[in-house]
């Protein structure tokens, strides 16, 4: 599976993979520095067989984009992305993963439904997650020591567990009800105009046709408020930028800038406010780490 990764120094980035293949199945192991990679359609090949990726966050942060979406992985959190589509992936320093790639027609989940989950994060604490969690590394901890038919079995138990977390998953997203869908719609306006000062709650209103009323009647039924929405997701921007390897030559005060703050010491504030720290000395902490 073939990607395309930069870094902030790439004659010194280090990086590991381990793999085992169990008939079709492949398990993981990865250990990184902070990159970027990217899987386009130039690194798709014309007849690839399509496959899955799960990911289990052991260590660091994970960042994964497919179909507009983002999922933000922390340790015990999983996600997974479809092998036939592009995709890209940022990872702190200290990144450590375990995955399994398998063939998408093992998941008994129809690929319709399946690409409504992809790059969606599926929290260390939530539904069956620890226990498809705690297989991987299981598995990571005995392969070796195990018969090869028990690798086997073990294996495809492994698959039948993240199809079961799957459908949970699917379950739950067929509950949602119509302000649950109202409230997403305006959280993806929201991040599309972020790098907008002037973005306000009237005009979220104002762009999905309702009144300032019910947008704010959608966001407190979720404990949040419009205004606090925009502060968080910018911060969330800016928090990234600061992370990405491949940015570190861009000034901090230029990221706050991007992301609709109006002016440096008002990013320096809000942000400190936030993680304690400036964002310089964020940028030099996750760079030391």
């Amino acid at each position: 599976m073939e990607f395309h990764v930069d870094a902030a120094e790439p004659a010194a980035f280090r990086g590991s993979i381990r793999t085992r293949r169990i008939g079709g199945i492949e398990f993981i192991a990865m250990s990184t520095e902070g990159h970027v990679a990217h899987r386009g359609p130039d690194s798709i090949q014309a007849g690839e067989r399509p496959d899955y990726l799960l990911c289990l966050q052991i260590e660091g942060v994970g960042e994964f984009t497919q179909s507009e979406r983002t999922a933000t992985v922390h340790p015990g959190d999983i996600t997974l992305f479809d092998t036939t589509a592009p995709t890209s992936v940022l990872s702190s320093d200290n990144y450590r993963s375990l995955c399994v790639k398998f063939p998408q027609r093992l998941l008994d989940v129809p690929r319709e439904r399946m690409s409504e989950l992809t790059a969606v994060r599926l929290a260390a604490t939530e539904g069956i997650t620890p226990a498809a969690g705690a297989v991987l590394r299981t598995f990571d901890q005995i392969a070796d020591s195990i018969p090869s038919r028990s690798r086997h079995l073990f294996a495809h138990n492994a698959i039948g567990i993240v199809s079961t977390l799957f459908q949970s998953q699917i379950h739950v997203t067929r509950l949602r009800r119509s302000s649950d869908i109202a409230l997403e719609q305006m959280q993806d306006y929201i991040d599309a105009q972020l790098s907008d000062p002037d973005l306000t709650p009237a005009r979220v209103a104002a762009a999905h046709f309702t009144s300032l009323r019910r947008v704010h009647t959608i966001f407190s039924a979720a404990g949040l408020t419009v205004a606090g929405w925009i502060h968080h997701r910018r911060l969330e921007q800016c928090r990234r930028d600061l992370l990405n390897p491949t940015m570190r030559s861009v000034p901090v005060a230029a990221i706050g800038l991007r992301w609709g703050f109006k002016t440096p010491s008002h990013f320096g504030k809000a942000f400190k406010a936030t993680f304690g720290v400036t964002p310089g000395e964020y940028r030099s902490q996750a760079s030391e780490d």
